[in-house]
């Protein structure tokens, strides 16, 4: 996979995400600012499963 297609498939995990969980969007004033940052609070037991999901994957 292409490094073009890995962003793609990243964004379409973040749009699927947007679609099925709650969000609010923020806007910080800042001198030299960076994009767009994206944070996803989690339990710790939904990122045990994350990181176990992401074993399993590799």
């Amino acid at each position: 996979m292409t490094q073009e297609e890995q962003r793609e498939h990243i964004i379409q995990q973040i749009a699927n995400m947007l679609r099925t969980t709650k969000f609010s969007v923020e806007f910080a004033v800042k001198k030299n600012p960076k994009g767009i940052r994206i944070i996803h609070e989690v339990t710790q037991e939904q990122m045990d499963e994350y990181i176990s999901n992401a074993k399993k994957g590799m």
